[in-house]
């Protein structure tokens, strides 16, 4: 899997077409390194489908288990119209809600009659050839030098920060959890995680990429065709991934006033690619924008994003979760390539600087805000790294080459080493939520065949989370930020588990969401304490789970 070494390039910007050639060995080495990716992303998925114990079931899901059961709510809504209710709070609504790409994963499980967790898998396969493919595409349009493309693709789909620091120190003094966990876990600009758990960020990420490179083809080309095809792909991100538009809007802005402030003109053929994409993409933002303001429900879902109390780490904790990449990519980064004659320098540049921007705006999705800056990053450090660091350390010797190369690439991946090790640990556990047991499957399965949806379902958040995405009816707890009054919510709850509550207190509790089925199990408290409630009826039980009808 060696580098090839670079051509020498005597012409600073070559045609598109001529970049778009690349030899034998360079593409051997990105079949070798994709190859590596797929197992890398795949084996901890099919090791706890394949090692699962025979009383339980793997949900699919290997990280983000509540965010994606919100997704999974969504599709079950899918499969039967266009519009989806919010199902993971107890409040009736009407549907209103639209997401592209689980409205497509949703069609793709009704025409082949596969399970929402087999269409899953499918469209995290699709995902992450996506990403890879676009990925492979704008490496070409933008470097010309194949040993500094082969390095940014492997270091962008690997690198990972210098999290795992934070591991070191929590076993070194004994902590209970490691100290700053958003600068280990955080996934967005993590690309070899957001690939492996997040297919709807690896799938943005992909949109965002194409939208760059075919609006670079446009301006390079002078060709309107381009910003068409970029307002398309634009709209598809809208209806998916709204917000990332910022990320869009934003650098291509930037990128536009810089190209202005170093040619002394305005440019109007990049400004017109730019209303194309707007009129093509903005009315799908538009559309969550209206659904958020009128829609009393959603807004409020949106207003609870702080629940989970995940901001953008601090300057000092963001050198720790981007690492050696984003210390190179500083070095790397030069004034003049605001005004660089090479358009490619700027618009690196402009993505690279206007992510620090956004990521602190006070805006509660704004760690999102991270998805894509690993791109710009990467290419940045690159440069540094091929054209600086490593001609200074090949001056030092072979050793200091060897070890400086070394301890670059090595930090670069070392937390994302500990974080695939981590799966398997965590995996081999067979606890929930990542996994169901047969008993718990049962009375979900019960729930799916005698529910509506006009009925609320209450159960701990470990299991309510799935209600939605097994049956028709609303959770009463699911979500941090879908569950409207989350948190009062939540411990109302358990109140109602616990069986030293009184039976007036637990009917108060019910009747004031208008409850209409309990599901309790064994590990929540004593079932037969529970069966004692003269407003609950059994209408469901197996060895470790009750299903209890609410008397009205």
């Amino acid at each position: 899997m060696a580098i090839t070494q670079p051509k020498k390039i005597t012409v600073t910007i070559q045609s598109t077409a001529r970049r778009l050639l690349i030899d034998a060995a360079e593409w051997r080495f990105y079949g070798w390194v994709i190859l590596g990716l797929l197992i890398v992303i795949w084996a901890p998925i099919v090791f706890a489908f394949v090692t699962a114990p025979p009383d339980r079931q793997f949900m699919g899901v290997i990280d983000g288990v509540p965010d994606h059961n919100q997704y999974f709510a969504w599709m079950r809504s899918f499969t039967t119209a266009n519009l989806a209710a919010n199902r993971l709070t107890p409040e009736p609504n009407e549907p209103a809600f639209f997401n592209l790409l689980w409205w497509v994963t949703a069609r793709l499980s009704v025409i082949t009659g596969v399970s929402y967790i087999i269409a899953y898998t499918i469209l995290r396969l699709v995902a992450i050839l996506s990403l890879i493919g676009s990925l492979l595409i704008f490496l070409q349009l933008m470097v010309d030098q194949p040993r500094q493309r082969q390095i940014a693709f492997w270091l962008i789909c690997t690198s990972s920060g210098l999290g795992v620091i934070w591991i070191v120190i929590k076993y070194l003094v004994g902590l209970p959890e490691a100290p700053f966990p958003i600068s280990i876990y955080t996934v967005e600009p993590n690309t070899l995680m957001i690939m492996q758990a997040f297919p709807h960020f690896t799938m943005a990420l992909a949109l965002i990429i194409t939208i760059f490179s075919l609006m670079w083809l446009g301006w390079r080309k002078q060709q309107l065709r381009y910003a068409i095809g970029a307002g398309i792909v634009g709209a598809v991100l809208a209806l998916q991934h709204a917000y990332d538009l910022l990320i869009v809007y934003s650098m291509l802005g930037l990128f536009g006033l810089l190209i202005w402030w170093r040619d002394r003109r305005f440019p109007s053929l990049l400004f017109q690619q730019g209303v194309i994409l707007v009129f093509f993409s903005a009315p799908g933002a538009l559309y969550l924008a209206y659904l958020v303001a009128n829609e009393p429900i959603w807004g409020r879902k949106l207003e609870q994003f702080d629940n989970a109390g995940v901001f953008t780490p601090n300057p000092a904790l963001l050198v720790i979760l981007l690492g050696v990449p984003f210390v190179l990519a500083l070095a790397g980064l030069r004034r003049r390539m605001f005004r660089s004659a090479d358009d490619r320098d700027m618009l690196i540049a402009a993505w690279f600087v206007v992510h620090f921007v956004l990521m602190y705006l006070p805006l509660k999705f704004q760690i999102h805000m991270l998805l894509g800056v690993q791109v710009p990053m990467v290419l940045l450090a690159t440069r540094y790294l091929d054209e600086r660091l490593i001609p200074a350390l090949r001056r030092g010797g072979r050793y200091a080459l060897g070890l400086g190369v070394a301890a670059v690439f090595g930090l670069s991946i070392v937390t994302s080493v500990y974080i695939q090790g981590w799966r398997f640990v965590y995996l081999a556990r067979y606890e929930q939520p990542h996994y169901l047991t047969n008993d718990e499957l049962a009375a979900l399965q019960w729930l799916q065949q005698h529910t509506t949806a006009d009925d609320v379902v209450l159960a701990d958040i470990e299991l309510g989370q799935f209600v939605p995405v097994w049956s028709d009816a609303r959770a009463y707890i699911a979500h941090w930020a879908g569950t409207l009054n989350f948190f009062s919510r939540r411990d109302n709850a358990r109140t109602v588990l616990d069986p030293t509550t009184s039976s007036d207190q637990r009917q108060r509790i019910l009747a004031a969401d208008g409850v209409s089925y309990v599901v309790m199990r064994d590990r929540d408290g004593s079932r037969t304490a529970l069966s004692q409630d003269n407003h609950l009826v059994v209408v469901y039980e197996n060895a470790t789970v009750s299903v209890y009808r609410v008397r009205r």
